[in-house]
């Protein structure tokens, strides 16, 4: 499971993230709300535990970005905002739960368990580029409607591509997308990832290639 965790307290950042890889979650970082606009438009989370008071505004506000963009998401909120004034606005804006600081770390990893339980609703689209489609409710890519597989590395880049499709699309994209928002990568682990995806696209069809501009990034094109 991959969580976004939108939080500024770089102290309460690092205890949390430690916290919650230790039982397992994939946890991306976001300080403030113009990066976590970027994590969620350009990555897949399993939840996003927000805070509410961030150097750039009230965190609820990327609540209504996610809806307004189309961006399904579960939502848990942490914030010192306690009063019941605050509570209701978070969770009738769309929030899943709400955890008031300071609290314990148990009590969130229960909460996150109990979110991650409820169904995301996803409006089903397919998008299409050529002979390649992408259905976005089941992350499921076929060739002239007959299923390609693929690694889950190489299936994360090319929904990446997919997002865009014939727009060029940053490597720093591709790499936050691949291996988290706010990890290190090697230099070389985005170009292996990239090969491996040619090599399947090019046994299924000639007529969709991977165009890479050096140095900046990559997009598919059509023969």
């Amino acid at each position: 499971m991959r969580l976004l965790l939108v939080e500024d307290d770089a102290d309460v950042a690092e205890t949390l993230v430690a916290f919650l890889e230790r039982d397992g979650f994939v946890v991306d970082l976001a300080p403030t709300l113009e990066i976590a606009q970027d994590a969620i438009t350009d990555n897949a989370f399993d939840l996003i535990v927000l805070d509410r008071l961030l150097p750039d505004g009230d965190g609820v506000t990327l609540i209504t970005y996610a809806e307004r963009h189309k961006l399904p998401q579960r939502f848990l909120l942490l914030t010192a905002l306690s009063d019941l004034d605050e509570r209701l606005k978070g969770l009738e804006l769309g929030a899943d739960d709400y955890l008031a600081k300071p609290f314990e770390p148990r009590e969130l990893l229960v909460r996150i368990r109990n979110v991650l339980r409820r169904e995301i609703k996803v409006t089903s689209e397919i998008r299409q580029f050529g002979p390649l489609s992408f259905d976005v409710a089941g992350s499921a890519f076929f060739i002239d409607g007959v299923p390609l597989s693929l690694r889950r590395t190489e299936a994360l880049v090319l929904e990446a591509l997919m997002a865009r499709p014939g727009v060029l699309v940053p490597r720093e994209t591709l790499e936050s997308r691949v291996y988290g928002y706010d990890k290190f990568v090697n230099a070389n682990s985005l170009e292996s990832q990239i090969s491996r995806l040619r090599k399947n696209l090019s046994e299924k069809t000639s007529r969709v290639k991977i165009q890479a501009i050096r140095g900046v990034g990559y997009q598919l094109a059509e023969e």
